[in-house]
């Protein structure tokens, strides 16, 4: 059925045209409610279309509603068990649901899934529709200012799962943008013995060391050279060559997880990664209810600090000028979150 009404969103229509348009509410699918969205992140993703895209939006679905890190409150629940107004995070990532990875729980790596926000319309609206069931509900306590970071924590969360073991280990992470201090934050939370963020900005580099991590650049040889056989290393730059330079900072059989990513080709030495037995892993498909619940349990307790990744709050209408443009200008930015209620 089609809510009636009319809603403002942020919808892409190509590289460098995004319009803030009056558009119709969204429909809404059997078994499915309307959320009131209020605090949607710009993630480096939606960046990286804006400035080159489509790259992951489908052509075939501009203009899109853009914005994948979201959270809204609870209307009315169907289901009868939250109230209105209660803030929760929707579940993004929507699998065909009848394959080999839906039927283990896996949408996220199905050869057809869906990314709400990215590859069909998402969060930076005033309402969006969401499946009551796969929700997340943001403990009374945590801010909308601090929830709206529960899908970078999620992929962080998923990130450092892929890792064998951590207590007591040491970690490298590369790149100390939003993601990469949220890893580092919660691989110091799960009992790493060592947690070492490379990242040349030194602005960036400030709050790596005002959140109590050694922060070091990758550009300075010495600096680069200081650590070495890290039992894990997490790749947040997506900077070009990072993978083979990355596998030299590891200890034979340690793990390397690419965060970071651009759509492009790397090469290492075949060979010497054979040999060593050393381990390259993606992950980007976090699950609502693994990854995003615990990253709303960790951004709800007091391990995780997001105040200094908060750049600032902006209004809907000024995602243009005040979010992706500051971003593409402003290195020193880290998180710009979109408040979609003014």
């Amino acid at each position: 059925k089609l809510s009636g009404g009319k809603m403002r969103a942020a919808r892409f229509h190509g590289a460098k045209d995004l319009r803030i348009e009056e558009v119709p509410k969204p429909d809404v699918p059997a078994g499915h409610t309307l959320v009131a969205m209020e605090r949607v992140g710009i993630c480096g993703t939606d960046l990286e279309e804006y400035l080159i895209g489509p790259v992951i939006i489908p052509k075939h679905r501009q203009p899109m509603i853009i914005g994948h890190e979201y959270l809204g409150r609870v209307i009315e629940d169907p289901l009868g068990k939250l109230k209105p107004g209660t803030l929760v995070i929707p579940d993004g990532i929507v699998g065909c649901g009848n394959c080999y990875y839906c039927d283990r729980h896996e949408e996220g790596i199905c050869k057809n899934y869906e990314c709400i926000g990215l590859t069909c319309d998402g969060g930076m609206a005033e309402f969006m529709a969401t499946d009551p069931t796969r929700w997340i509900e943001v403990p009374k306590h945590v801010s909308a200012d601090v929830a709206v970071f529960a899908e970078p924590m999620s992929v962080a969360v998923r990130a450092l799962n892929k890792i064998p073991t951590i207590p007591g280990t040491k970690i490298a992470v590369t790149g100390g943008g939003t993601v990469g201090l949220l890893i580092a934050q919660a691989a110091r939370s799960f009992g790493a013995a060592q947690v070492v963020v490379y990242e040349p900005n030194p602005v960036r580099q400030e709050v790596a060391r005002a959140l109590g991590f050694e922060s070091l650049n990758p550009l300075n040889e010495k600096e680069w050279a200081h650590y070495d056989e890290f039992d894990s290393l997490l790749e947040c730059s997506g900077v070009k060559g990072t993978t083979a330079k990355s596998l030299e900072k590891i200890r034979n059989a340690g793990s390397l997880v690419l965060v970071g990513f651009r759509p492009e080709e790397e090469s290492f030495h075949l060979l010497n990664f054979v040999l060593s037995e050393k381990r390259i892993l993606g992950t980007a498909a976090h699950m609502w209810d693994v990854d995003i619940a615990a990253a709303i349990a960790l951004l709800a307790g007091p391990s995780i600090d997001t105040k200094p990744l908060l750049t600032d709050v902006i209004a809907l209408d000024e995602v243009v000028t005040k979010g992706f443009d500051r971003l593409l200008n402003d290195k020193n930015a880290f998180k710009i979150v979109v408040d979609t209620t003014r």
